[in-house]
């Protein structure tokens, strides 16, 4: 339970980020799929699949844009890997997993995670050291690489919100069939 005037903590925020955004998203493909199911009953405005469904778009821009959280996720996960012994601890991880083989569940979602991550270090390290070779103060620099990154920002969140999503579902109510499914 959340006490009154209480900081959250940074792993609470990212869990409720990771899930608001995710939750919206599925909500959104989902009726997508439904709409595209039900055939013209999806385009009447008084079926459930009418106006009154884009308050779903609506969810994702409350309380931050959804790309706003993603990019906060992301910067969390880069801020907490920016000393070089996280990142070989980082290599390390997505080495090993690589050379395990076949991974399942929650292992192949942190395999993901790590290996997007790795790579928006790379990316971003490398764009840094460019762009401050030019001059630039090291601020710019750092905003200019982060928007170079581009999806690959937004790649790294997603991932670390559904191997978070999962990992915490199964945590909480053990591994399931649907658990297994879940990156299908």
């Amino acid at each position: 339970a959340i006490e009154a005037n209480s900081e959250l903590s940074r792993a609470l925020v990212t869990q409720i980020a990771a899930a608001k955004v995710e939750a919206v998203d599925f909500a959104i493909k989902s009726l997508a799929l439904l709409r595209r199911d039900v055939g013209s009953f999806g385009l009447m405005a008084s079926s459930p699949f009418g106006s009154n469904s884009d308050i779903l778009l609506c969810c994702r821009f409350a309380e931050g844009d959804s790309r706003v959280l993603q990019q906060m996720v992301t910067r969390d996960l880069v801020r907490a890997h920016s000393k070089l012994s996280a990142v070989l601890r980082l290599f390390y991880r997505v080495l090993k997993a690589w050379l395990s083989g076949a991974l399942h569940g929650s292992a192949k979602l942190r395999y993901l995670r790590d290996q997007r991550l790795l790579q928006l270090l790379c990316v971003l390290g490398k764009q840094h050291w460019k762009i401050r070779r030019q001059g630039v103060s090291k601020a710019q620099a750092e905003s200019d690489a982060w928007l170079q990154a581009g999806e690959l920002v937004y790649d790294v969140a997603k991932t670390h919100a559904q191997q978070l999503i999962h990992s915490t579902v199964e945590e909480r109510c053990g591994r399931s069939v649907e658990t297994d499914r879940f990156m299908d």
